[in-house]
């Protein structure tokens, strides 16, 4: 089970956080979740589902989901 955390937001300090399944920038709430013993980040936990019932059977952990 996920959690939401935000990050936080400055023009000082860069932070880019991306969707580990779709690639899209988050810039300030993201949802993050325990998969296969690390943590990923999501923009949603719609697609943390979809990370596990798609990417994962499909492809494995190995390869990155977005470019």
């Amino acid at each position: 089970m996920g959690e939401w955390r935000t990050t936080e937001i400055g023009y000082l300090k860069a932070s880019r956080t991306y969707c580990e399944l779709c690639g899209q920038l988050v810039p300030g709430r993201f949802w993050i979740a325990e998969v296969e013993g690390e943590e990923r980040l999501f923009c949603s936990p719609d697609h943390e589902r979809r990370y596990r019932t798609y990417w994962l059977p499909r492809y494995g952990a190995g390869r990155p989901a977005a470019p």
